[in-house]
């Protein structure tokens, strides 16, 4: 005989079954109690109990809630680590509960693939007054009738349908017109009624009509759903006198070409037309949500726990579904009834074998046994919810109240703001991967933004956060209601906290407000606070210390473009931006001068001196003119050359004294003339690398950094392919005389000597450093200079440089990959090689992030022929990277990776003496 323990146990597994939120009243102590028939006290007694046996929920919240935790487990497809919870709150958020998705957001890629086809679902349904028809346009088993019940949905939610007061939602009917194809009266009776009028157009008044495959329709009953959209009135079935009236709005799907297929007046009457992606042009990632949602669906249903083994997930993953989504939910279906009859323990497993027939035949070899290899359901997730950014904004805004009370300092908050906006980044970047063409263009034009910015004030502002600021740009555009809500209701707190904040960074809050106009002036966007706050802090993590130049220069000059040639000659000669311009025409007002230049020198937040270069005296006398200006010195200087601009550039960079700067210029800036008979080529430096362009212009900025003085020198970023295809024929060497090239990867040019970013990274080539820039520096600048290569040469500060992604992070990650690799190897890798790989394979980790991995490697297939073996050895040493970043890696940077390590040694790459690999057993 069961004891009563035992009996609340099995009533509790009961009342569990098909777990929802809903009916909570059956969940607490008081009415088990009543149920059972046993006193409260009791029924709490045993209920906790069976908490602390981990066979029960207790949900702490007012009443408290006890479930059947395998039964919650079963049914949201969730394992929980723990089995007491502070609130509902945490509950739902733990077992990842759809309850609280609204309408549009049900739908997976509503934000990715399908972001540009709901902004014009809700553009149809809030079109004033009555909504505008839409027509979905996708193949078949895209979603499309799905797509049209989530409009209904939006449209109750927005309550832009219904009729005020009313208690019953309002109707949603769909009309499956392939049906009527062959009956045309059949159609027309349904839709307009009888005598009195009441068919579908009557019973969806006030609601929404769905035609599904409209295109399957006659042309006569297409007929008379136009006649209804031109008026809003219809008449009834063989019946010409009576004329009724609705508001039911329709909505259309095809899978057809609607310009083709559609009754022509028709297809003119409906405004928008939405095309529906296939699964085939869905990305990656909602693919695999898709999987795991069906799967997760199908153990809800069948009330088991559902695990699959890798090599199936993947084949359901990669097969090519002719019928889309419909056909992946079928493929689900039957292979986990195929599953279901081997069922054991309350779980199924779902193996290749189970696959539908169709499928087996798209299996690749694999020579690792994966099917192994479980993946289960139950613990694992694919959190895609823009919920999750209101945690980090909230956090931050909990750090500002303890800044307000006086509990944290200044310096400790912004220690708090780094600590959860990094945190933030890389849920964006690793947790959401939101990419589409979008987010792309945003990126673009802000990357134009911040380097126009950069110039103009003399700071770094990185790529890395122009991809992060595009999607916080597109997240706050998209509308999610939990943000916007949270929004809402700290409205005042994050206005008070970003003013707070530009209070201290006073100079930054300068540049954040000029790169907020820019982006309203090029993408029309109004930047939320929320964001001016991120971005003044991104500009703050970059610039520690803003200290610019403590003088500017502006060239002023009559004639089109006069100034600007002259500005941009010197500033390029210099090496930055110095002199901005201000072109004149010859009968420009001096009242219109000052207002120009008033404006330019407002952008000098760092500088004390403005030096003015003008073309003629007149200008000499523009300061008398000027108003409202703040604590400057002026100096003014005439006869403007591009040689005059340089000299001062000059003595602007080296911070010397404004009197001193324009005395030495005025001495030295005297017509000269020579002869020139032999032209001599321009000394420079390249830098190439197999990581494209980008990184190897990090890496030639690395450079310049390190040198605090302006080296003669010409530093130029070049494609490393090239330079292997052309050799020492390639016009660059016709161009400049090169004095070495620096690198990963050796191009091998004959007469050029080559060094390794590695050796620079270790300290080994110092000496080849030394010999080529002391040709143009002293020994005071030679030693500043290698002093700053220490300090900015190390692996962290170059890999920090180069990439994205968080350097602490990477960095450990990579560094547990390679040791895997030696180990699965047998093999050592010796120490200078490895400070190479280290930034090579850091670099291949962005690439495959951003999905621009290498894939011209030459004889690709006869590497993957004779070293199948070390493939396998480098994915399996590297699979917690592919896990942590979803993604995947190619043969073709494989077999650069095998290059690194073996020709390296074979003094193939770096140019120096062979260091070999070592055997762990020598």
């Amino acid at each position: 005989m069961l004891s009563t323990k035992e009996e609340l146990y099995l009533y509790l597994e009961k009342i569990s079954r098909g777990f929802t939120l809903k009916d909570l009243k059956y969940f607490t102590a008081n009415h088990i109690s009543e149920s059972l028939n046993i006193s409260r006290n009791l029924a709490s007694q045993y209920l906790n109990e069976l908490v602390k046996e981990e066979r029960a929920i207790k949900v702490n919240s007012r009443p408290v809630y006890f479930f059947h935790k395998k039964n919650v487990e079963r049914e949201t497809q969730v394992t929980l680590e723990t089995c007491v919870f502070s609130g509902m709150d945490e509950f739902q958020r733990k077992c990842r509960s759809d309850e609280k998705k609204r309408d549009f957001q049900k739908a997976i890629g509503y934000y990715l693939s399908l972001s540009s086809c709901i902004e014009q679902c809700k553009a149809a349904i809030k079109y004033p007054p009555n909504g505008l028809p839409a027509l979905f346009y996708g193949a078949g088993g895209t979603g499309k009738a799905f797509l049209s019940r989530l409009m209904y949905e939006y449209a109750v939610n927005e309550r832009v349908i219904g009729t005020a007061g009313a208690t019953s939602l309002p109707p949603y009917l769909t009309v499956d017109c392939s049906e009527y194809a062959q009956n045309e009266e059949k159609f027309a009776l349904a839709l307009c009624g009888g005598a009195d009028g009441k068919g579908w157009l009557a019973k969806a008044k006030d609601g929404i009509l769905f035609f599904d495959e409209i295109d399957r329709l006659p042309f006569s009953g297409q007929e008379l759903i136009y006649f209804y959209l031109i008026s809003g009135q219809y008449k009834s079935y063989h019946d010409e006198e009576h004329i009724f009236e609705s508001n039911a709005r329709l909505v259309f799907s095809t899978t057809k070409s609607p310009g083709e297929t559609l009754y022509k007046p028709l297809a003119r009457m409906i405004p928008i037309v939405i095309p529906v992606p296939s699964l085939h042009e869905r990305t990656g990632d909602e693919k695999e949500e898709m999987l795991v949602s069906f799967l997760k669906a199908e153990g809800r249903r069948m009330g088991v726990d559902v695990s699959i083994s890798q090599n199936a997930f993947h084949c359901m993953l990669e097969f090519s579904y002719e019928n889309n989504i419909d056909e992946l939910k079928t493929c689900v279906t039957s292979s986990c009834a195929g599953a279901y009859l081997e069922k054991s323990n309350d779980g199924i497993a779902i193996y290749s074998y189970h696959l539908p027939e169709y499928m087996l035949s798209s299996l690749k070899l694999e020579v690792k046994d994966k099917d192994k290899r479980m993946i289960h359901l139950n613990s694992y997730s694919r959190d895609t919810s823009l919920g999750q950014t209101v945690q980090f904004f909230q956090i931050m805004l909990d750090a500002f109240e303890d800044y307000r009370q006086d509990a944290i300092n200044f310096d400790g908050l912004m220690s708090e703001f780094r600590k959860e906006l990094n945190d933030y980044y890389d849920y964006l970047i690793y947790g959401q991967k939101l990419v589409n063409i979008k987010i792309s263009t945003y990126e673009q034009l802000i990357n134009q933004i911040f380097e126009n910015v950069g110039e103009m004030y003399g700071i770094s502002l990185s790529k890395k956060y122009s991809h992060l600021l595009a999607r916080c740009l597109y997240i706050q555009l998209q509308g999610d209601h939990l943000i916007d809500n949270w929004m809402k209701q700290n409205h005042d707190e994050i206005e008070e906290m970003f003013q707070a904040v530009s209070t201290v960074l006073e100079k930054e809050a300068v540049i954040c407000s000029r790169i907020v106009n820019l982006i309203k002036l090029n993408l029309d966007i109004e930047t939320d606070s929320l964001n001016q706050l991120f971005l003044l802090l991104d500009i703050k993590n970059q610039n520690q210390k803003i200290q610019g130049l403590s003088a500017a220069g502006i060239i002023l000059s009559h004639g089109y473009a006069t100034a600007s040639s002259i500005a941009d000659a010197a500033n390029q000669i210099i090496g930055r931006k110095v002199f901005d311009a201000i072109d004149m025409p010859l009968d420009m007002q001096m009242s219109d001068i000052t207002d120009l230049l008033e404006k330019h020198i407002e952008r000098f937040i760092t500088c004390q001196d403005i030096i003015l270069l003008v073309d003629m005296g007149s200008l000499e006398q523009i300061h008398s003119q000027m108003r409202d200006l703040r604590n400057l010195n002026i100096g003014i200087i005439n006869n403007i050359s591009t040689a005059l601009a340089v000299d001062i550039g000059l003595g602007i960079c080296g911070n010397q004294k404004l009197e001193d700067i324009l005395k030495r210029a005025s001495e030295s800036n005297v017509c000269t003339y020579r002869i020139i008979h032999n032209v001599q080529k321009e000394d420079a430096v390249i830098f190439s690398g197999e990581n494209g362009i980008d990184t190897t212009e990090k890496l030639k900025e690395l450079i310049l950094k390190t040198s605090e003085t302006v080296i003669p020198l010409k530093f130029v970023a070049y494609d490393y392919y090239r330079l292997v295809k052309n050799g020492s024929h390639d016009e660059i060497f016709q161009q400049y005389h090169v004095k070495c090239i620096i690198g990963v990867f050796n191009p091998e040019i004959e007469g050029i000597p080559f060094i390794s970013l590695e050796d620079i990274i270790s300290m080994n080539s110092a000496e080849k450093l030394t010999n080529i820039f002391s040709e143009y520096l002293n020994e005071e600048q030679m030693e500043v200079f290698n002093q700053n290569l220490v300090k900015n040469f190390s692996l962290q500060n170059v890999v920090e440089s180069i990439t994205i992604l968080n350097p602490d992070k990477l960095l450990d990650e990579v560094e547990q990959a390679v040791g895997r690799l030696q180990k699965i190897t047998g093999r050592k890798i010796a120490g200078r090689i490895m400070i190479g790989l280290y930034v090579h394979l850091c670099c291949l980790v962005e690439r495959l992030v951003t999905k621009t991995p290498i894939d011209n490697y030459q004889d690709l297939k006869d590497f993957e022929e004779k070293h199948a073996e070390f493939i396998g050895q480098v994915r399996d040493s590297f699979q917690d990277i592919s896990r942590h970043y979803r993604v995947a890696l190619p043969v073709s940077e494989i077999a650069y990776i095998y290059d690194y390590i073996h020709l390296n040694s074979k003094n193939k790459l770096s140019g120096q003496a062979e260091s070999p690999v070592v055997r762990e057993d020598e």
